[in-house]
């Protein structure tokens, strides 16, 4: 999906991505991808690219205050396991607060990237405009990038069927306009 460069993260934000990446190296080429792609994405909605970068960079970095034996549990969550693994966004927005104390929007996003356009989501159940611009654009970006990925829970997709499924998806779990600003950004890497 081409290489960009990774924006500086603030000294303690930058300590947590890292000791994130120690426990779960693959963090690393997601959270970088997420972030090159929701800048492509931001780019061809007129949002902030980099606020949607940085976003992207440190989405996750929530994921520290999760067992680790959850995070890398290769079959279903229970309900149990699941609530903790939906904590995940509020406790990145709260580790990165100071980090990020000048940058609300990029906080916003942490908090808000598992939001849903339909209201659905988590932590808060925001729905449509009410879901932050740049989380909308994070979603978007975590889900292609996610499906790409082998994980153990799930058959890997390709670019194209990642695609289909998040317009599949556009106006209930995404917002329209960004799930087709994916396709756009992405269209003529997909169809190389």
């Amino acid at each position: 999906m081409g290489a960009a460069a990774q924006p500086l993260v603030p000294g303690e934000a930058g300590e947590l991505i890292a000791r994130l990446e120690r426990l779960h190296p693959l963090v690393r080429a997601h959270s970088r991808a997420v972030a090159v792609i929701g800048a492509r994405v931001a780019r061809v909605l007129g949002a902030d690219d980099d606020a949607v970068r940085l976003a992207g960079s440190v989405h996750d970095v929530g994921k520290l205050t999760i067992p680790r034996a959850i995070l890398d549990k290769p079959g279903p969550l229970t309900s149990s396991e699941w609530r903790l693994v939906r904590l995940h966004p509020a406790e990145g927005e709260r580790l990165l607060q100071a980090s990020f104390a000048d940058r609300p929007e990029v906080l916003a996003a942490v908090r808000s990237h598992h939001e849903r356009w339909d209201g659905r989501g988590y932590p808060d159940g925001l729905a449509g405009a009410d879901v932050p611009l740049v989380a909308r654009i994070i979603a978007v970006a975590d889900a292609f990038q996610a499906m790409l990925e082998l994980r153990p829970y799930r058959r890997q997709r390709g670019p194209r069927e990642a695609l289909d499924e998040i317009e599949a998806h556009a106006g209930a779990q995404f917002e329209p306009a960004c799930a087709s600003a994916l396709r756009l950004a992405l269209d003529a890497d997909v169809t190389r």
